[in-house]
């Protein structure tokens, strides 16, 4: 798979892997480090997000997981400070 298929595939909830990044359909991992997330908001409602470990949240991890990141963020998923967890 492509990133940006795995990504769609976490967006989809659905299960993917490329060579640094995986989803099970519910959490996002860019090498071991969970940037994604599906979160409940009622009983029937859910959201993705993404955390924003890039340069500007001052979070950065690398230039791939920042790629990572926007790619999550441009298929929809809600990009929330890294702080949040």
């Amino acid at each position: 798979m492509t990133n940006k298929e795995v990504v769609q595939a976490f967006i989809d909830g659905k299960s993917g892997a490329s060579g640094r990044m995986r989803t099970d359909g519910m959490m996002l991992y860019s090498y071991n480090l969970k940037i994604g997330e599906t979160r409940k908001l009622c009983a029937m409602a859910k959201e993705k997000v993404v955390y924003d470990y890039t340069a500007r949240n001052n979070a950065f991890r690398s230039v791939t997981t920042s790629k990572h990141v926007r790619l999550a963020e441009r298929a929809g998923a809600r990009l929330v400070s890294s702080w949040c967890k």
